[in-house]
């Protein structure tokens, strides 16, 4: 009786387990994904100066029918230098920071888009025009790079 019982829960088991796996394997369709072309992928920034602080909203937009890859060789995923007038630095995102160095892939499905925003907090920022450029870092993908002019007031370049 015993081994009547044993046999019946292994059988149960492994017609289960063959079960599950088949099941599972159709499930997941496989999906083609593309390496990024030149023109395929949008590099949108809009800056938003207020009082000691400077938003920078940055997207990705994949143009195509076709599901993009992107590839970073660290965590960090891209680079904001911003000039004043006479093309002096006065802020780079990546200073004083640190990125782990792993590579991090992304994936941006047809007609999607991936977006970052980054607050910049200043002490001290003169009135004026100022330019900002912004790359993305995918080394194996087209340059994404991108400079926007920005005004900042009297007012917003005010301590708070």
């Amino acid at each position: 009786m015993r081994i009547g019982v044993f046999i019946l829960v292994i059988f149960f088991l492994t017609g289960c387990s063959l079960e599950d796996r088949s099941e599972a394997e159709s499930i997941v369709p496989e999906t083609e994904v593309k390496e990024v072309k030149n023109g395929e992928l949008d590099l949108n920034v809009s800056i938003y100066p207020e009082k000691q602080t400077i938003k920078f909203i940055i997207t990705l937009i994949n143009n195509t029918d076709e599901m993009k890859k992107i590839e970073f060789p660290t965590s960090q995923k891209y680079e904001i230098v911003v000039t004043n007038k006479k093309g002096e630095e006065v802020y780079r995102y990546s200073k004083g920071k640190m990125f782990t160095q792993a590579i991090e892939t992304a994936l941006i499905k047809s007609g999607e888009s991936m977006e970052w925003e980054e607050i910049w907090e200043y002490s001290s920022l003169s009135p004026g025009e100022y330019k900002a450029e912004i790359t993305i870092l995918a080394p194996d993908t087209v340059e994404l790079k991108k400079e926007v002019l920005f005004q900042i007031s009297k007012e917003e370049s005010e301590p708070k």
